[in-house]
């Protein structure tokens, strides 16, 4: 099945262009044998269900690495058409499943699958990963995929619909986790414009309408990000976003604490 879901398109299955020797690094997987090798595709999907293939599979963030490794072509080269797919795939994989309780295995699975999304798109300079836009946009489409189930019967809000029709905290909690990882993986660009336009977009609950329970909005989860990312960074634009026209106190009044 994964390999279905990873098959190029006919005539790009050419041989990836090979970067560098087998490095002692992160990312590596198990051959048959038990040898450390450089991960494909397939292995970068399969590490998120399958422990066995990772030579540290007990250590931090284990199985995120390959998939982070291939995504950001930080030992060989992939063609563009294997990495969206998997990014895509990963994105599916989540949209696919039920919504878990909060720090359960597959709570888990689904946060470190958020957090592969978010690195990919990101990059890193120090260890040669390249940037995946793609990583990026599957993001977005998990968010906006959420967002459109809960509101496909009414409502304007997505985290009011959750809590009028009682559904459990892992329909937020995944919610929320997808909105802050858009933000994470392009906090100069792209991530924070996205989350600037959700808290432009919406609105922020009436005083009146929450005192003294502060039940939460689509507005806070995005103000949150954006109070908590204030003036980061050195530059305008470098990881900075501009402060909310309200102080801490009001938040709180608002939204409660996050």
């Amino acid at each position: 099945m994964l390999t279905a879901l990873l098959s190029p398109s006919e005539g790009v299955g050419q041989e990836r262009e090979r970067m560098q020797e087998i490095p002692f690094g992160p990312g590596l997987v198990l051959d048959e044998d038990g040898e450390q090798r450089l991960p494909t595709p397939e292995d970068a999907l399969r590490a998120f269900w399958d422990p066995s293939i990772l030579p540290h599979p007990g250590s931090w963030a284990a199985r995120t690495e390959p998939a982070i490794a291939v995504l950001g072509q930080e030992y060989e080269r992939h063609p563009t058409v294997e990495l969206d797919a998997l990014a895509n795939a990963l994105a599916d994989s989540i949209l696919a499943s039920e919504v878990p309780e909060d720090m359960t295995e597959e709570y888990r699975r689904q946060a470190d699958i958020f957090s592969t999304l978010a690195a990919a798109a990101r990059g890193y300079e120090p260890l040669e990963r390249v940037p995946h836009p793609a990583s990026f946009d599957a993001l977005v489409r998990i968010y906006e995929t959420i967002v459109a189930k809960e509101l496909a019967d009414g409502g304007t809000d997505p985290v009011e619909e959750l809590r009028r029709r009682g559904r459990p905290g892992g329909h937020w909690l995944r919610l929320k986790d997808a909105l802050r990882s858009i933000f994470d993986a392009d906090r100069t660009g792209r991530g924070a414009d996205y989350v600037l336009a959700v808290v432009a977009g919406t609105e922020p609950p009436h005083v009146e309408d929450v005192w003294p329970i502060r039940p939460g909005s689509l507005w806070c989860e995005a103000a949150d990000i954006v109070r908590k990312n204030s003036g980061l960074g050195d530059h305008p634009r470098k990881g900075e976003l501009p402060p909310l026209a309200l102080d801490d106190e009001m938040f709180y009044q608002l939204c409660g604490y996050h």
